[in-house]
């Protein structure tokens, strides 16, 4: 009998299934997970914001949760990466049966299933009792029975695979104390954000309660519904934890692909990006002063709108080295395409889950940041790919850029805004912010001089030569900032405004393609990004 499972279980450990492939079917399980759910209530009428955080919830517990059991059954069942994400994969299966167990079982059909609310002993208790008492709410009957199910397969599989006893024992034990902490999660959270705030012992279910199912306000999104509050409040904890699990998983098992999607991320457009959306919501928040009272939700809603904004800029970069291979060939000779340190398939693939990432992180924290970043990856498409690739017409690719990184400000901006609409936002500014970008972006062709020439390319530096370009760019940066306090109405940072605008056109003039040097190509956009963040920071000193 034990040859027979096995058999079956190699099988299953040695389907080829590509990372493309995973991610359509994971997809495709959450979305029947929630049509199962919509098909025993009925397919009650629901406003499309609710099932669009509860699709974001959903996926993103699972998520982690997938990410969580990977290395257990790794472990346990002493299986390479691909062999435990197979068997996983398969036993996800089982996330379809509650809903159907808790209705046609035990005629639940007004059972809600998410989490057991509880303090720190109650937790204790929970743990030896499967969860404890009302099966109705939280943790339900179908919960349950998946969690014994779960549980005990666990089990058997490191069993069947190893021969020892002990080895399925602690592989169960393990797996269902993660999918108690898991079930319990809000619980835990409630706990470390009160730590400092109340005695431990004295931290109860309400107090969890009042923390992930009360209305509010995250940044300027009024939320009423206390699903939808637990839904989104939810999602910006799991959203975290899957960087973090899918950045650790990564670097475990393909610490080059980590590598190279690190040093190929571009750290000056990194900054850059996050940088606009830190500006945007600067803006909203100096012309129409909100009242946010920046808890633990408003801290991660914001941030993981700017980590939205990096992987969108992430998703470009894909694309744009997806098509100009011809280009990097000549100047930049250590992108992965060139040196094949990932395969253009799975490279592509990379570059789908950056796409993903960066439209569901935005939606979580605003409906109108997920269209802006959309319109972005559209403009960053039309902009790298055939084709069009507008990138080979001056101007017009620099206008495009610059637009597409306005659009990126607009997202913190409409994110802290109680208007939700950038009608406060002084028209003379936007045309300075659309223009700075405008002028700072062609900074970074000067290194891919020969490669743009090549391709036909026709970026400034391409039409104008080297010096005559630096010299353009320079002046427009320095004009830039000299006009920076006028357009304010901050006189008194004249003088900061020519000292920073004078730095900025030295180091351009300093450009230089020799290795080594601080204003080498490569690295002189950091250079003046770092002049002008510098500048800010004068300004905000003025402005105290």
């Amino acid at each position: 009998m034990r040859a027979v499972f096995l058999r079956a279980i190699h099988s299953l450990e040695n389907m080829p299934i590509s990372l493309g492939s995973f991610l359509a079917a994971f997809f495709c399980l959450i979305i029947f997970r929630l049509v199962i759910e919509g098909a025993v209530e009925l397919f009650a009428a629901r406003p499309f914001s609710y099932i669009f955080f509860q699709f974001i919830h959903t996926l993103l517990f699972f998520l982690c949760s997938y990410l969580l059991f990977l290395p257990v059954i790794e472990r346990f069942g002493k299986a390479s990466l691909s062999q435990a994400a197979n068997i996983l994969l398969f036993g996800f299966l089982i996330i379809l049966t509650p809903p159907l167990i808790d209705t046609y079982i035990f005629g639940g059909a007004a059972f809600w299933s998410f989490y057991e609310f509880d303090g720190l002993k109650g937790l204790f208790v929970r743990y030896f009792t499967l969860f404890g008492d009302t099966p109705e709410i939280g943790i339900t009957y179908g919960v349950r029975i998946e969690v014994v199910i779960v549980t005990l397969g666990t089990a058997l599989y490191a069993f069947l695979k190893s021969g020892k006893v002990l080895f399925g024992l602690l592989a169960g034990l393990t797996l269902y104390s993660l999918l108690f902490v898991l079930g319990t999660m809000p619980s835990w959270l409630t706990l470390a954000i009160l730590a400092f705030q109340k005695n431990l012992f004295a931290i109860s279910h309400t107090d969890v309660a009042g923390l992930f199912l009360s209305p509010e306000t995250i940044l300027s999104k009024q939320i009423d519904n206390l699903r939808t509050v637990l839904h989104i409040k939810m999602s910006l904890f799991y959203a975290w934890f899957a960087i973090i699990l899918g950045a650790a998983l990564l670097w475990r098992k393909q610490r080059a692909h980590f590598l190279a999607l690190f040093w190929n991320a571009r750290f000056p457009q990194v900054i850059y990006h996050s940088g606009l959306v830190f500006l945007g919501a600067a803006l909203a928040w100096l012309l129409e002063r909100p009242m946010l009272l920046w808890n633990i939700f408003d801290i991660l809603a914001l941030l993981l709108l700017a980590a939205a904004a990096v992987f969108a800029w992430l998703a470009s970069v894909v694309a744009n080295d997806l098509y100009d291979m011809r280009i990097d060939a000549k100047t930049n000779a250590d992108r992965p395409l060139i040196v094949g340190s990932i395969d253009p398939v799975l490279f592509r693939t990379y570059g789908i889950i950056f796409f993903i990432a960066s439209l569901l992180f935005a939606g979580i924290v605003s409906f109108s940041a997920l269209l802006l970043l959309l319109a972005y990856q559209a403009i960053a498409w039309i902009y790298s790919a055939p084709p069009f690739r507008l990138k080979r017409i001056p101007v017009l690719a620099t206008l495009l850029a610059a637009f597409a990184g306005f659009l990126v400000l607009a997202c913190g901006f409409l994110a802290i805004s109680p208007s939700q609409n950038l009608g406060s936002l002084p028209l003379p500014l936007l045309f300075f912010l659309i223009g700075a970008y405008a002028a700072l972006l062609p900074i970074k062709d000067f290194k891919d001089i020969a490669g743009d020439r090549a391709d036909h390319v026709y970026t400034l530096p391409v039409l104008l030569g080297e010096v005559r370009a630096k010299r353009l760019i320079g002046s427009l940066l320095f004009l830039f900032f000299a006009a920076s306090p006028s357009l304010l109405n901050m006189q008194k940072a004249f003088l900061p405004s020519l000292f920073f605008g004078s730095l900025a056109y030295w180091s351009l003039q300093k450009g230089t393609s020799q290795k080594g040097s601080l204003f080498t190509y490569t690295k002189i956009p950091g250079v003046i990004l770092g002049i002008a963040i510098f500048y800010g920071f004068a300004l905000a000193l003025l402005l105290l």
